[in-house]
């Protein structure tokens, strides 16, 4: 058998999963591919990085091991830029609970001044909606995958956070009206 066709063959099982950025409402901001190397933290720093260079100044970020990730952030050629944008490391609700009293201090949603209610989850909510996609996807190619993930994304940015955030504002001012 030819080595070069079985490694070709065998390459479409090199994507492993996407990582995500999702702003609070659950608009998708950014998708990477994850191939081969599972969840290092190539994806979140290259995540953070473009997220700066659009938001800028005063962002947070929320990541089931925040904690770790400020060490590797600040470890990193980007750790100078994140500090001087103060870009603040944070850890959900749902994962937060299962860290070191210190950590929970300080990155631990509930414990930040600024975010209300917001529990930092709104990935874990998108990638469980997503979950429809995974036997349509398991087979394809790579081209029809990303397209599947991307149409899958679009649609419900456009027809179900954006709809949702309308209804709401929309119920919003009617109860602020009467």
């Amino acid at each position: 058998m030819d080595d070069e066709k079985t490694k070709r063959a065998w390459g479409v099982y090199d994507e492993t999963g996407i990582f995500t950025a999702v702003c609070c409402h659950g608009f998708s901001l950014l998708i990477a591919d994850i191939v081969q190397s599972g969840e290092l933290a190539t994806y979140p720093l290259a995540i953070v990085a473009k997220v700066i260079d659009i938001v800028g100044d005063g962002l947070g970020g929320g990541y089931d091991i925040g904690c770790q990730f400020r060490t590797t952030l600040d470890n990193s050629p980007l750790g100078p830029r994140a500090r001087s944008l103060h870009y603040t490391s944070l850890v959900g609700a749902f994962h937060g609970h299962a860290h070191r009293q210190f950590c929970q201090l300080d990155h631990l949603a509930r414990y930040v001044l600024g975010l209300g209610l917001e529990d930092l989850e709104t990935c874990e909510r998108t990638f469980s909606k997503s979950n429809v996609l995974a036997p349509t996807t398991h087979y394809t190619s790579i081209f029809h995958c990303q397209q599947a993930i991307a149409s899958y994304f679009e649609y419900n940015d456009e027809y179900e956070v954006y709809a949702n955030l309308c209804m709401f504002y929309l119920l919003a001012s009617l109860h602020f009206l009467t």
